[in-house]
This record gives C-alpha cells, structure tokens and sequence, in this order.
C-alpha cells in the first residue's frame, strides 16, 4: 500500500477550483512550454505536506490562489490536504485542513478550515505510510539522536530541475544545512538495513544492562563476605551505634548474632521525612507576612497621628488669635449705647469726630462671632485630643504586636534549625538502614550463590543476545548487501542509456551520498563524471533503483517518484517547437527517446505500486508516451486557468 498523488487541487480567492489528475499506479507526463507553471508543482507538494515555507515562485500562482490542495490516493483510501496560501509578505500559514475516507469529494473553497496543525500533519503523514517509531543514535555523541520521519522520506520522491542535472547532489534539498545528514542518518532505516521493533529493543537493552549491573554488584558482594571477624558487619554495627539505632553497649560475640542485630534494624520503621521536616518554613514566611502587614498598619497609624497634630495645633493658634481679638473688642462695653450718639460723635466724651468712626453696634456684632467661633474651638478641642490619645493607644498596641512577632520569628529559626538537624541526623539514618538492608539481603543468599550466579550468566545472556542483534556492524553489513543489490538494479538501467561508465559496477555511496562507478582504473564519482547527459542519467537510474527497492521490501517512502525537465541536457526551454524532438540532432532524439522509454518501462515494472510523474517540453509522439500525457500546457493552457485572471 503506497501513497500515490490522484490530483492537485487549486482554490482561487474567488472560490474557483483548478484540478490537475494523475494516473495512479504508472506512468504520467504533464508536457507543455516555459513559464506555464510545472516547475511549481514540486514546491506545491512539498508545502502541503509540512514544509516550514512555502517556495512557490512569487507571481501568478502566489497572487491568485487562494489554497494549495493535494489528493492522495493510499489502497482503498484516499486522504485530501489542502494548506492556505500565505499571505503577502508571509512565508507559511499554518492552516492546514485534513480529510481522510474511502472516497472523497472535493470540498469547497468555503469549507476550507485549519483542523490540524503542520506538525501534527507531518505526523498524520507518516503514520499513513507506516512509518514506525525509530530513532538514529550516532556512534559518537557529535550530535542529537534523529527520527525518521514523513518529511525524510518525501526527499527521496523528489527531483526538480536543480537536482536533476546537478553532479554535487543526488538527492532533494542535498545541499541545505543539516538535510545531508539527515539523508544519511535515515537512509538505513528507509531501507531496511534496521529493524522496525530497534527502539524497542534499545529500551530492553537498557533495562538489561541496569538489571546485570546490579546482579553483578551482588555477586560481588556475595563473593567478598565477611571472614571470621566479619569486619563489615562490625563497621554496620558502628555507624547503627553512631546514628542512635543500636545501643551503644550491644557487642555481638558471633556472626550470626551480628547478622540478626544488622536483620533488627534493616526492618526498623523510620519516620517519613515530611514528618521529621514539618513545614517551618512556611509558618516562617506567614510570620515574616504579618510582620509587613503590621509594618503598613504602623505606617497608616503614624500619618494619622502626624495630621491629628498638625490640625490641633493649627485650632489651637487660631485659638489664640481670637482671644487677643475678643479682649481688644470688649472695650465695646464702656460705650455709650448707639441710638444716643452717631457715628459724628465720640462714643466715649460725645464729642464731635472730624473722621467718622465705627459704631459700637457693628463692634458688638463682631465681638459676638469671635465668641461663637471661641465656643465652637473650644468644644472641638477634647475630641481632638480623645483621637490623638486613641491613635497612640492603637500606635502602642502596633509595638507591641511587632515585638512579638519578632519573638516568635526568632523562635521560630531556631526551630527550623533543630529540624534542619533532624532532617540530617534522619538521612543519615536512612542510609546506615539501607546500606544494613543491602549488607542483610547479600548474606541471606550467601548460602545460594549459586543461584545468583545463575541469575547473573542469564542476564548476561541477554544483554549479549540483545547487543548483537543491535550491533552497528550487523547493521552495516546488512546496507551494506542492500546497496550492492540497489547497485546492480542500477547497472541494469543503465544499459539502455549511453551513458559514460554505463558499463561498469555502480553502485551507491551513502556515505557521500552520490553515485560511483567503478572502473578497472578505479570508483569515479558523479561529480568526476563529465556532461550533463551523464548526470541526468544517472540521477534518474539512482531513483528508479531506489523506489523499485522500495517497493520490493514495502518501505515506508511515498510511492511516488516526480522528474522535472529530465530532457534538459538534450532539449533545452530555448529549442522547444511545440515539444517536437525533430529540432534536435538523431543522437539527441535518441538519448530523449532513450531516457523516457527507461522511465516508461520501469513506471510499467512497478505498477501499480510506484507512481512516476514527469514534466517536461518534449512531447514524443510514441503511443506509449502520449497515454501517459495528462496534460498539454501550450496555447494559452497553464496551471492557473486565464478566466483567473481575468
């Protein structure tokens, strides 16, 4: 069951929908001119499945679609992802919209929605191809241990134009940071050079080892048992008498008396920490939280007192002041009364005024006030000072509440202190009991050591069973009869190619990651070999000899492999009339003919388990060929629609 590419779906902002069907399980050819958009095809799938950016070229597909969609076909099932456009100036979206059935219909455009994240889809993916959980551990701790996942598989399925003809990289994105070793990393797992169930088997290393380590630290033990004056049972004995759990004048006369004493307190119950440490430092920081509240209260108190005071001794300057008033107006009592002279007259010797005075009445009125106001002074002072004497009270029961809370704080360390003793005379104890328990347990089976020796050789057992089923050197001979047989299927391919060193041993090299063949003069890499002939050619062979092993041992890699321009050598964008071969020269059609007829043939080898999907300008004219043609993209046809434009 491989996962094959059934259609890519297009939405434009106005809902318009664009689809683009292949044929699943063989051979599909989308031909047509420059510039029509089949270049993007690649980057378009590779976004919709996880990539972290979206690399489709800025101009008609970026400013025209809305989501990219892509139906896959798995078995009997289908599975529809379709990710958002991002928007301008962004470089991803992390709407991701998810359906998986036995048949889908298309949604619209409007019910496009994110129901699963991009890591979460990345997962999804994988799962669906059967990809196990498994991890990579370097033979030196240089870097992080890796997982294969879905996205490392997808390298394998893709060759866009740059790859294709390249003599530096073999596979997909070879040349980005940290993906070359990532290849390199994967490669055993994909093909099946480790065991799917390896993790599983790493953790049970693990606990083996943990489990004969300890088995070996009690036959170590068992082994070095005390001899007739069983000093380590006497050295237990000292430290139970140092920490308080034997008493100090308890001398053991035999072993087996020691023995029994040692078996006593290794079955002593201790009190459990949290028992013995209580929670002081809690109840130290409520207090330290009371003593700041206090402190704020104290605060509060002694601005009200400092205002109580500056207002009383304002009332009383006022005071002040209106009495020496009041004793200067109350010579208005010596006066005559005012209806018997006017204000032309003295009051005093009625004699007559050059200047008018004021009349006594007037004074009188104003005496009068100076009295109420006096009254009213007067009666607001005791309150005054009842409130001051209250807020000093208040001010002294603050002190005192500080004081003792200061006293209780005190106490209250050196509590924490005596239990921070406990604490420690409490490990101490622990650890005399567990170290007796230990010492307890080994001499119980001294008699059986024979029976611990035999639960050790079997643990041993296992641990070297388990070690050599994970041996690294297993595993590299096992890739290493893999490639040999990859290589020969390469070998094979390559004879219906006229290619430079076709007739030698190739082969792969993982370590490299390039193609090597190997000549009677010596292994001539990829990137020593001269033409770009030479380099499409064994670029396209590799994949062929990849996804046939693929599918022959049902790894967990898309079963879908795509080839963008693979004609470049011979038949560049610049030469294209229409797709015709007949502008080329008869070794150049030859070549064309002969490359596409190898990707026809083993599209046809391999169905309908792999799905082979090519772009390109040619269009030959072979019946075989125009079957595989899903579409032509000339006259005006491309992957945008014009009415999209529009």
């Amino acid at each position: 069951m491989s996962l094959q590419i059934a259609k890519l779906v297009l939405y434009s902002h106005a809902g318009q929908v664009r689809e683009l069907a292949f044929n699943v399980g063989g051979l599909s050819v989308l031909t047509g001119a420059s510039k029509t958009g089949k270049s993007a095809i690649i980057d378009i799938i590779d976004y919709c499945t996880g990539r972290s950016e979206c690399n489709v070229a800025a101009g008609v597909i970026r400013k025209h679609v809305g989501w990219y969609g892509v139906l896959f076909q798995l078995g009997g099932g289908q599975i529809f992802v379709a990710r958002k456009n991002p928007a301008m100036g962004e470089k991803t979206s992390p709407e991701v919209y998810v359906e998986r059935g036995a048949q889908i219909e298309l949604p619209e455009a409007a019910a496009l929605h994110k129901n699963m994240t991009v890591d979460a889809l990345e997962q999804f993916l994988g799962s669906a191809i059967g990809i196990s959980e498994n991890e990579h551990r370097p033979e030196t701790p240089t870097r992080d241990p890796l997982a294969a996942n879905f996205r490392h598989a997808l390298l394998f399925s893709f060759q866009d134009q740059n790859d294709i003809d390249s003599k530096q990289r073999l596979f997909h994105r070879q040349g980005e940071d940290f993906v070359g070793q990532a290849i390199r990393d994967t490669f055993p797992y994909f093909l099946g050079a480790i065991d799917e169930d390896r993790l599983l088997k790493q953790s049970q290393l693990e606990q083996a080892r943990r489990a004969l380590r300890q088995l070996e630290r009690q036959v170590r033990e068992a082994e070095a048992l005390d001899s007739s004056t069983y000093p380590r049972a006497q050295a237990l004995l000292d430290e139970a008498r140092h920490v308080g759990l034997l008493d100090e004048r308890f001398r053991p006369t035999s072993y087996e008396r020691a023995v029994d004493a040692l078996r006593r307190i290794g079955s002593e119950d201790l009190p459990r920490s949290d028992a013995v440490v209580g929670d002081g430092e809690a109840a130290l920081a409520e207090l330290r939280t009371q003593r700041q509240s206090l402190r704020e209260e104290m605060e509060r108190l002694n601005s009200e007192i400092r205002s109580t005071r500056v207002f009383t001794s304002e009332t009383m300057g006022f005071e002040r002041e209106a009495k020496e008033q009041r004793a200067r107006l109350s010579t208005v009592g010596l006066f005559k009364s005012a209806h018997v002279h006017g204000t032309e007259q003295c009051p005093v010797c009625a004699s007559v005024l050059e200047n008018q005075v004021p009349a006594a009445a007037r004074i009188a009125q104003v005496l009068q006030g100076l009295n109420d106001e006096l009254e009213t002074v007067q009666a607001e002072n005791p309150r005054l000072q009842g409130r001051l004497v209250a807020l000093q009270r208040e001010e002294e029961d603050i002190q005192t509440k500080l004081r003792e809370n200061q006293q209780r704080i005190n106490a209250r360390i050196q509590e924490n202190e005596i239990m921070r003793v406990q604490q420690d005379a409490f490990i101490l104890r622990a650890r005399v009991v567990g170290k007796v328990q230990q010492y307890v347990e080994t001499a119980t089976n001294r008699d059986d050591n024979s029976a611990l020796k035999r639960q050790h050789e079997l643990a041993a057992a296992r641990v070297a069973a388990l070690e050599a089923e994970l041996d690294m050197n297993a595993v590299r001979e096992k890739l290493s009869a893999f490639l040999n047989i990859i290589g020969r299927e390469m070998t094979d391919y390559s004879m219906s190619l006229k290619l430079e060193h076709s007739d030698s041993q190739l082969r792969l090299d993982i370590r490299n990651l390039t193609v090597v063949a190997d000549t009677i003069d010596g292994p001539v890499p990829l990137y020593k070999m001269g033409s770009g002939e030479n380099w499409v050619g064994y670029h396209i062979l590799a994949h062929l000899a990849l996804h046939k092993w693929f599918r022959m041992k049902g790894r967990p890699v898309p079963g879908f492999i795509i080839f963008d321009q693979p004609s470049q050598a011979h038949y560049p964008p610049a030469r294209d009339v229409d797709g015709s071969l007949r502008v080329l020269k008869d070794e150049d059609q030859e070549a064309v003919l002969a490359l596409f007829k190898l990707v026809a043939d083993a599209a046809s080898e391999l169905a309908p388990d792999l799905q082979i999907i090519v772009m390109d300008h040619a269009d030959l004219t072979e019946g075989w060929f125009q079957s595989a043609v899903v579409e032509r993209w000339r006259g005006g046809e491309k992957l945008i629609p014009i009415d999209w434009l529009q």
